[in-house]
């Protein structure tokens, strides 16, 4: 892949992020279930002690036939026993009843808060993710101007250093015959005189100082130039030594 269309490794990390932050989300979701599983089998349990205990009552009642000294005492006593065995019977029926639509409805609740919280929990992890995205995407896109921007930019450089360059080739000869001539120059006249911007003429001379020997010896300030030879040296090096420097404009004073 090219320079130009790499996207940087810090892009992908809110990606990351997002795809944890579900993961969290979904353990979360299943421990919710697993507690809600628990309230209910409790719930059942309580529901079957209690079924439990009516039929354990029920089947005492049976049993507790009281002896009459009359067959006529005891076939009412029965009649009775009987009835409100029937009645025990319906009413248990109709509490059975009442408890399984509590628990139906109980189930049911719990599937809708179950839904609802999965359906809101689902709904933030996609808004999330849609931000993470539109954020990488921003930063991959600023990246990728950037990017373009500096190539653009190192274009140009390379584009001024060349004709720098050409220029050099072009003028340093004649800067340099113009120099050893005049000895001190200000760097505007010498552009004018060569028809040179400013900038162009003191990148010349600064190669010169650079590459040509003859040049080790020149003195600079601000946009004045002085150029020294060996010979010259020798004429004011006393006073270098004394004051341990020397000022353009005291130089100018052996020529």
């Amino acid at each position: 892949m090219s320079k130009e269309n790499s996207i940087p490794l810090l892009a992908f990390l809110p990606i990351l992020i997002c795809t944890l932050s579900i993961l969290f989300l979904l353990d979360l979701y299943r421990k919710r279930n697993q507690e809600q599983r628990e309230r209910i089998q409790q719930f059942e349990e309580q529901l079957h002690q209690e079924l439990q205990e009516i039929d354990s009552n029920e089947e005492n009642s049976d049993n507790d036939v009281g002896e009459g000294s009359s067959t006529s005492v005891h076939i009412k006593k029965i009649g009775k026993k009987k009835g409100e065995k029937l009645k025990r019977k319906e009413a248990k029926r109709q509490y059975r009843e009442y408890l399984d639509q509590q628990i139906q409805a109980r189930k049911a609740q719990e599937e809708i808060l179950e839904e609802q919280f999965r359906r809101k929990q689902l709904e933030e992890s996609i808004r999330r993710a849609d931000e993470l995205e539109k954020i990488r995407k921003e930063k991959a896109k600023k990246a990728k101007q950037e990017e373009k921007e500096e190539l653009k930019k190192q274009k140009v450089q390379e584009k001024n250093a060349k004709a720098r360059q050409t220029k050099y080739s072009k003028y340093h000869q004649k800067i340099k015959t113009w120099v050893k001539q005049h000895k001190f120059c200000e760097v505007e006249d010498l552009a004018q005189a060569m028809g040179l911007n400013n900038e162009d003429t003191e990148y010349i001379l600064k190669q010169l100082c650079k590459d040509d020997p003859e040049f080790d010896l020149c003195l600079w300030s601000g946009n004045q130039f002085l150029f020294v030879t060996r010979n010259d040296y020798e004429k004011f090096n006393q006073d270098l030594k004394e004051k341990g420097k020397i000022s353009i404009h005291e130089g100018k004073v052996y020529y």
